[in-house]
Parts: structure tokens; sequence; C-alpha cells
């Protein structure tokens, strides 16, 4: 009689090599089911066997970690893992080009400066002004630094995206170390405190996007906007986002 999948990854250290593989392709959807939500949000040029190379070393490291003492569910875990262990590979490796990490970090100390300076959301105009560039142009390069800005949520330990986003707060409550459920409730307000900041439109498109895991699209159609405008008001929110929560922490 075959052995349950959970059993295996608790006895995953005691097991022989054969097992081991086996107990590795039989999460192997899991990986492609990370990768291909990933891939999605990423430049066209991302190689996606490279993805996937990446997240079966992800996948490993959580087999090889794992803690049901925990109570964690394992698919749960094993994503998180996944997951960073490619956003890992892609910064190793600087996939992204200087230029574009350029463009992004002076849009993001353009609305900081304002947002400090005024004590409120600044608009496009008003940042397109702190940079000397038309409202179009700074239209085109919140399309354009979409992915880097998404991405660096994780280099702020505020996540891998939609997961992480929905999961701090259950991650929080199964704790059973007090220091670490109380970390994680605080990253939970955090996050809370810096969805109530945004404007009413980039908070909607936040939750439609992160919570209700609707494409930009859909999310467009919602909005009455192209998915490129949809595109434009994610990066604008997500940079105020960015700024709130490196202040706070």
């Amino acid at each position: 009689m075959a052995k349950p999948k959970s059993k295996g990854v608790e006895a995953y250290k005691k097991i022989d090599d054969f097992e081991k593989e086996e107990l590795i392709k039989s999460y192997l959807p899991l990986v492609k089911k990370v990768v291909h939500r990933l891939s999605g949000r990423l430049p066209k040029e991302v190689d996606v066997k490279e993805m996937l190379n990446s997240g079966i070393i992800g996948l490993v490291d959580a087999l090889e970690k794992y803690d049901p003492k925990h109570e964690t569910n394992f698919s749960t875990y094993a994503q998180f893992r996944i997951r960073g262990a490619i956003l890992d590979s892609f910064r190793s490796q600087d996939w992204l080009p200087r230029s574009l990490r350029y463009k992004s970090h002076k849009i993001e100390e353009a609305y900081q400066r304002i947002e400090q300076k005024l004590g409120r959301a600044a608009t496009e105009q008003e940042v397109a002004d702190e940079l000397g560039i038309t409202t179009a142009e700074l239209q085109k390069l919140l399309g354009e630094v979409g992915s880097i800005v998404m991405l660096s949520f994780e280099e702020l330990g505020f996540g891998h995206g939609e997961e992480r986003f929905q999961a701090d707060e259950w991650l929080a409550s199964k704790s059973q170390d007090p220091l670490n459920k109380l970390l994680g409730s605080e990253k939970v307000n955090l996050i809370a405190r810096a969805l109530d900041r945004l404007p009413e439109k980039e908070r909607l498109v936040i939750s439609l996007y992160f919570y209700e895991e609707l494409n930009l699209k859909e999310i467009g159609e919602i909005l009455g906007v192209t998915e490129s405008r949809a595109s434009q008001i994610r990066s604008r929110a997500l940079i105020r986002l960015k700024n709130y929560l490196r202040n706070a922490i």
C-alpha cells in the first residue's frame, strides 16, 4: 500500500534516496504551479526552465526543514520555500537591467519626498513635476517598473506576492513561539495600516490583485480602464506600500 505523501514528508530525512526522489516527483506539480503564477508577473525574458530548477531546489529545502510540530500545512510552507528559492536565484544573477532598477529607485524616492512633505498621497502630476517629466512619461515608467516594485516586497520580508499577503495572519496564529506569534501579528498590522493609507482606487486594485487573485485585465474591466493602466495603478500602490513599510521597520 502506498505511503501517504504527508507521512513521507515527515519521514523525509529517514527514507532512502529512491523514496526521496519519488516524493520530490510527487510535489513537482506544486513547483510548476508556483512557477506558472510567478512567471506571469515577470518580464518575458525570464527563463522558465531556470525557474523550475530553482523551484525544485526550494522544494528540497522545504522537505529537509519541514517540522510538522508547527502544524503548518506542508504545501503552504513549501510554496514559500519554492518561491523564495526562485527569487533568490534572480537576485544572485542580477537578472533585472540596472537602468530599470535605477528608474524604480528614482520614482520611489520622488513619491516618498512629496508624501513626507505634504503628509498625503502624492498625485501623478506632482511626482511627474518632481522628476521633471510629463504625466504620460511617468505612467509609462510605472508600467515598466511593476515587476521590480512587486518583487521587492520579498526583500522587506513581507512576501512572495499573494501567498504571503494571505498567509501571514494564518501563520502567526499557528506559531507556537510567543515571540514569533507577536512578530507575525505585527507584520499583519503593518500591512493593514499601510493599506488603509492608500487612495481608494489603489486599495481596491491591491485587494482585487492579491486577495481576489484577479489578473490585471480583469481588474481593468472592473475599473473601466485598460490593462496597462491597471498595471500603472498597481505599481503606484505598491510604491506607496513599500515606502510605508520600509519606514515602519
